[in-house]
């Protein structure tokens, strides 16, 4: 038993007994990490208490909170707080921040009835939400059925609870559809499919978790997964890639690009070796190699992928990076996180979304503030970061 705990039982039993005076009020542990932002801040998405743009990153509001983990989408931010509550800003004409309104609001507030939160995820206009015992919520917008309760239609403005999904190890968040991984070897897939990013064989979309199957083989059982903008990704047991959905731009790395999407998984091709890490833009695809190097695809109008070409078709490495243990897409930018704690960003930055102060898209730039990072995240153009308390 921890002692503040301990300290709480105490005083619950002395002032029973009369003797509650006796016990010196047990101060809160000061947070060790809080969240910054940076990027488009027109709905309030970066929590800082204002709408502006913000080119290097600014603190989140309610630092008092600890938050350990964020996610963000294109209007909207999630964070996770040290004591397993969610909180959310920016947009919520849907409801995406639930706290029972359809409100804006530019700094942090509570979502309703949820503890014990180790994941967050945010779509367009929707979030999920996964607890330590394997449970997902979910609320917001629901026209595609992205919240997987059963229904098309309608939204939601507090946490729903999936029935009968439990043992979720990963919860990812696409424009309009939903993924989940399952004791790390089960996809299930729910939401929009009209791109084909379900990956069942079908365009059509589905309101209700359904498995995915056909992914491991003899090459094991999937272990991770991403959702794009209109598109998926999955890593197989033996830590090479699939792909399927939407391919305008190259994003599923087969080299090729299609205006027909790819309604079943593909593979990813190319001598990327094991993946470690991955993720999933608008239209651009990221993994993570055993070796710690950023390999890239996809649309790179904005050299979000690489140096040159306009449209890159299966995985290259990105030059300039080293030591990289995970990586964030946003809409036409990228962001790294290495070992030690630092961050890089490039691609687009017409409204800071790099976080570098530099408006260079290429080669990658330290973000600014850019020690004792934890974790990164990308929303559709802005950055966030968990960072450690000074």
């Amino acid at each position: 038993m921890s002692t503040r705990r301990l300290l709480a039982v105490l005083a619950a039993v002395l002032v029973t007994a009369g003797l509650a005076g006796v016990v010196p009020a047990a101060e809160a542990a000061a947070p060790t990490t809080h969240a910054i932002a940076w990027g488009q801040g027109g709905y309030g998405q970066l929590g800082n208490g204002g709408n502006d743009d913000q080119k290097v990153p600014v603190n989140v509001g309610q630092q008092d909170a600890g938050f350990t983990e964020v996610a963000g989408s294109l209007t909207h931010s999630l964070a996770i707080a040290a004591d397993g509550s969610v909180w959310a800003w920016g947009e919520n004409n849907n409801g995406q921040l639930g706290d029972g309104t359809y409100t804006d609001t530019n700094v942090p507030v509570k979502v309703q009835n949820l503890n014990g939160v180790v994941e967050v995820a945010a779509g367009l206009g929707f979030s999920l939400a996964r607890t330590s015992t394997g449970n997902i919520l979910a609320w917001g917008d629901n026209t595609f059925g992205q919240l997987g309760l059963g229904w098309f239609g309608g939204s939601a403005p507090t946490p729903q609870p999936l029935h009968g999904q439990r043992d979720i190890t990963h919860i990812e968040a696409g424009w309009f559809h939903s993924m989940a991984l399952r004791n790390f070897s089960t996809v299930l897939v729910w939401g929009s499919n009209s791109r084909g990013q379900l990956g069942d064989g079908t365009d059509i979309s589905k309101a209700s978790p359904t498995e995915l199957t056909g992914l491991g083989g003899e090459s094991g059982p999937p272990f991770d997964i991403a959702a794009g903008f209109y598109h998926s990704l999955a890593v197989r047991g033996d830590g090479t890639l699939l792909a399927w959905g939407a391919n305008n731009f190259g994003q599923l790395g087969n080299g090729t690009t299609a205006v027909t999407p790819s309604f079943s998984p593909v593979p990813v091709i190319g001598s990327y070796g094991p993946v470690k890490a991955l993720a999933a833009g608008c239209t651009q695809s990221y993994l993570v190699d055993g070796s710690g190097r950023v390999w890239a695809w996809g649309d790179n109008s904005q050299a979000q992928v690489a140096f040159t070409g306009s449209v890159v078709t299966q995985p290259q490495i990105i030059p300039n990076l080293s030591g990289v243990q995970d990586v964030a897409a946003g809409c036409a930018f990228g962001l790294a996180l290495t070992g030690g704690g630092g961050a890089y960003g490039w691609g687009k930055y017409e409204s800071g979304q790099t976080g570098t102060g530099v408006p260079v898209p290429m080669p990658p730039f330290p973000v600014n503030w850019t020690t004792g990072i934890t974790f990164i995240a990308a929303g559709g153009d802005h950055g966030l970061a968990i960072k450690k308390a000074s």
